[in-house]
């Protein structure tokens, strides 16, 4: 009996272990980093707990909803560096889909190829962007007839950005 509750004790020990260690690596930057590239949902600034968290983290959280869009800001009193980019900034933008993109600093073409991006033909331009900011982009999943538009990583930049900022993040389409 005594040698079954320390073989428990050393079990249930073993996976808080694993939790607590899987938790701190779990870094704002790989939770902003995978949503930016499609592999989560997006960080949701609309809820109240998510912004005490993000706020503990001085991360700041500007709530811009007009006509129940999504319209969310999130500033970083420390930039995060995210894929050998400089980000000070993530927009969550939404209607019927949504895009979650941050505003980098750094090479677009180095960072496009880094991720193997395509650069968007010219006839599918207007609607594969957001506005005119996109130049490149890479399906996170190959399209067929069952998931005819799946999430897509665009990287660009528009007219009124600096030669060395450029956007990258998920768009997701509504079903």
């Amino acid at each position: 009996m005594l040698y079954r509750f320390l073989c428990s004790s050393l079990l249930i020990f073993g996976f808080s272990t694993y939790a607590l260690a899987t938790e701190t690596n779990n870094t704002i930057e790989s939770q902003f980093k995978a949503a930016l590239l499609c592999k989560v949902d997006p960080i949701d600034g609309r809820d109240a707990k998510v912004v005490k968290q993000l706020s503990e983290q001085n991360i700041t959280v500007k709530n811009l909803e007009e006509d129940g869009l999504i319209n969310l800001e999130y500033h970083f009193a420390k930039p995060l560096e995210i894929m050998n980019t400089t980000v000070s900034q993530i927009k969550y933008q939404g209607d019927s889909g949504s895009y979650f993109y941050a505003i980098a600093k750094g090479d677009i073409d180095t960072f496009a190829k880094s991720m193997a991006a395509t650069p968007i033909p010219a006839d599918l331009k207007e609607a594969m962007s957001w506005g005119d900011i996109g130049q490149y982009y890479q399906y996170t999943a190959p399209v067929t007839e069952e998931n005819p538009f799946p999430s897509i990583i665009l990287i660009g930049r528009d007219k009124n950005v600096k030669s060395d900022e450029f956007y990258f993040g998920c768009e997701e389409f509504d079903s």
